[in-house]
């Protein structure tokens, strides 16, 4: 493969990947002058790449070879990495890229420092990093907005830009771009959470520069779940052992941006039918949850989603019309360009024609010949304008910060998916109790021992309360419950109200379809059989306990994911509220500078074009 293609996306994070096994002890070549990383420059052209750490003059340094120096101590400098995200005087840097030697991954030099240079720190990290550190900020913190950096390209891309180095050397400088904006809006725009994360430390530790893979082995990366719906949804890395019994939800990939679901909308109107069955079964005396808190989804999460999708689809049309805008202003350059050539050229045949005009006896006149030129040359002089606008300006500050908005909207409308997933998930735990529910209505119904027996005789009467003291054996809760109710039905016959025959009633129901008799001979080996010695008995009290004991871890995971939502629903809406307010100021930002960029333009043309008018009259 060419060595121009970026391998970054095959390569592992495995520190000897660095060159050869010496650079792990001599990680900047300083024994090995051959294994120094080489510096690229859009030139193309390659050098030796800076030293790793700097100083200015007396000032404090972070240097490599220092070993008894404090602040190159692992705890000391991590501590002096804290101090440097907490100082707002704090300058961070793209300062360089480079290609590794005998490779082709390409790693870019981030550089923190103070704004008087007192201090530096400079740590190496290629574009595979990147990417695990945002996507492991997602990880631990699922209800934040992380900021994005650029996509990845397709292997197809890679091949052509192989062939062609200008577009390999343009990626790299929007790549140097977006990593600078990841790193500042991380630091300075985001929530506090992030800057404090111990994984971003790592990140920014030049003693992790050469072992990464062992940072995302390691407390907090360590403690999150292999599938985030198996833990806690605000704080992922909690070590309550319940989550682990969550029930999966197919079709969840955190990764994937992507979301086939129906909308908040319509899986909040089938969240309201659920929580309408639960009322039905707390009419009914069967308490599903006790004092549950999520009854619905807040109609502000809801607009927040039509919100996220609007914003999404204008920008993506926006982004459009700034490629095919960008694609008209090089087409206008190059034909100023090829403008400007053909001017000068004229004006110089023409200078020519004149002095053989003059040889020949004829009077020579070089004023049309100079007009020509300043015009070729004030056409340069636009031409210049329009490449420095469309380069330095709207693909940088425009383009780009674009496409940046619309990164940060799918990453919330993937603050949602995860949402509506949890929500699913908490759906299914109340459909698994239902479902135990019928099971034990089910076990209930086909059975034909005493339980059935003494149950349905206590609904008609047949038989005296006395005769269900033995169900107590089973130690059921539901069971007691059923008892408790036969008696109070029992008292109400006697006052005169009438019952339900149904032994569904003991539990709230009133499908009059389970209706049951007993013959003399039943009734009597009702009050006749043993109950320790009977297999079948003892079969269905089993069942009974177990169906109890999966009802109660139900309960459990319902009251733990009701608790949850509360807090997720709190902090997603919290997150969302000050992502908008940010990203109205960062619009308004994008805005101000496109006019005053465009002003400038158009200034600086104007300028250039009236005193070329002002040159014509002196002619």
């Amino acid at each position: 493969m060419n060595d121009d293609l970026f391998e970054d996306v095959e390569q592992d994070n495995n520190p000897s990947f660095y060159g050869n096994h010496s650079m792990l002890n001599d990680p900047y070549g300083r024994n090995h002058m051959s294994g120094l990383p080489m510096s690229h420059d859009t030139s193309g052209s390659q050098s030796v790449a800076p030293p790793p750490y700097t100083k200015s003059g007396d000032a404090p340094v972070v240097s490599a070879g220092a070993s008894h120096d404090l602040v190159n101590s692992t705890i000391g400098l991590s501590n002096k990495i804290d101090e440097l995200l907490q100082n707002p005087e704090l300058q961070i840097e793209i300062v360089s890229s480079e290609r590794l030697v005998n490779s082709s991954v390409i790693v870019y030099t981030i550089q923190l420092s103070l704004r008087d240079n007192s201090i530096s720190i400079i740590v190496k990290r290629r574009f595979s990093e990147f990417k695990s550190l945002r996507d492991n900020l997602l990880k631990l913190f699922p209800t934040l907005i992380v900021p994005p950096i650029p996509e990845k390209h397709s292997l197809f891309s890679y091949l052509i830009n192989s062939i062609n180095n200008s577009n390999e050397i343009n990626i790299i400088e929007m790549r140097k771009r977006y990593f600078k904006s990841f790193l500042t809006d991380l630091i300075f725009e985001s929530s506090p959470k992030l800057k404090r994360c111990p994984l971003l430390h790592k990140f920014l530790d030049p003693n992790y520069e050469l072992c990464w893979y062992n940072a995302l082995n390691e407390p907090p990366v360590n403690l999150i779940p292999n599938n985030l719906l198996l833990g806690n949804p605000v704080n992922p890395t909690d070590q309550n052992g319940l989550y682990s019994l969550l029930p999966l939800v197919n079709g969840f990939e955190f990764d994937s941006n992507l979301d086939n679901l129906s909308s908040l909308k319509k899986l909040n109107e089938d969240w309201k039918r659920l929580n309408d069955q639960i009322r039905l079964f707390e009419f009914k005396s069967i308490t599903i949850v006790e004092n549950h808190s999520f009854t619905e989804v807040p109609h502000t999460l809801v607009q927040f989603e039509i919100k996220f999708h609007n914003i999404v689809r204008i920008l993506q049309d926006l982004n459009k019309l700034n490629a095919r805008n960008i694609k008209n202003y090089k087409g206008m350059v190059s034909n100023l360009i090829d403008l400007g050539g053909n001017l000068n050229n004229f004006s110089l045949q023409i200078f020519e024609s004149s002095n053989h005009a003059a040889v020949s006896g004829v009077p020579s006149n070089n004023n049309l010949s100079e007009a020509i030129e300043k015009f070729g040359s004030t056409v340069d002089s636009s031409f210049l304008n329009f490449e420095s606008f469309t380069l330095n300006h709207i693909i940088s500050e425009w383009q780009e910060p674009v496409h940046q908005i619309i990164q940060y909207c799918i990453s919330s409308l993937g603050l949602i998916k995860f949402y509506k997933y949890k929500i699913i998930q908490f759906k299914i735990l109340y459909k698994l109790k239902f479902n135990k529910f019928q099971e034990l209505l089910n076990l209930t119904n086909s059975s034909s021992t005493s339980l059935t027996t003494a149950i349905n005789n206590a609904n008609n009467g047949t038989i005296e309360n006395s005769s269900l003291d033995h169900l107590k054996d089973l130690s059921s809760p539901t069971i007691n419950t059923a008892i408790q109710n036969s008696e109070l039905r029992k008292k109400r016959r006697q006052g005169g109200l009438s019952s339900k025959k149904s032994w569904y009633g003991l539990f709230g129901g009133n499908n009059k379809s389970y209706n049951f008799s007993l013959s003399a001979e039943e009734l009597e080996s009702l009050h006749s059989n043993n109950r320790s010695d009977d297999p079948q008995f003892n079969n269905y009290k089993f069942k009974y306990m177990q169906i109890e004991k999966e009802l109660n871890k139900l309960n459990q995971l319902i009251a733990l994911c009701d608790r949850d939502m509360t807090h997720l629903t709190e902090a997603i809406i919290t997150t969302f509220n000050g992502f908008l307010r940010d990203l109205e100021k960062k619009w308004l930002k994008l805005m101000i500078n496109y006019i005053k960029n465009g002003k400038q333009l158009f200034s600086e043309n104007l300028t250039n074009w009236s005193e070329f008018k002002l040159s014509l009259s002196d002619i």
